[in-house]
């Protein structure tokens, strides 16, 4: 039987948060995220975080989605998508590498 679900590919990649801004749900960012010369910065959500604050954000690398439709939340549109795993208490933690990866590094298989 054929497999009727649509496939998709995402482009997942390393970057660097270099701008955050707590916004009106408690625990929630609005994150600027470096990805290098050929990407750029995007923005992205973090969620119901809180114990993080803004300065422990900055400079942390994390890996995201970029090549995801671009979606719009309250006022902001945003086109690339954090990727985290939920702590022992159900909060988001963003996935980080655990060595340098350059701005734009790509996962692959």
């Amino acid at each position: 039987m054929a497999n009727s679900s649509p496939s998709y590919s995402f482009d997942i990649r390393a970057g660097t948060i270099i701008h955050a801004d707590a916004i009106s749900s408690p625990g929630s960012y609005l994150l600027k995220v470096n990805f290098g010369s050929i990407i750029g910065i995007r923005t992205c959500l973090l969620q119901a975080v809180p114990y993080i604050n803004v300065e422990s954000l900055l400079e942390k690398h994390v890996c995201a989605i970029i090549n995801f439709p671009g979606y719009k939340k309250n006022i902001k549109t945003l086109n690339t998508i954090l990727l985290c795993m939920l702590d022992s208490d159900g909060h988001y933690i963003p996935i980080q590498p655990d060595y340098c990866i350059p701005n734009g590094g790509s996962l692959f298989s």
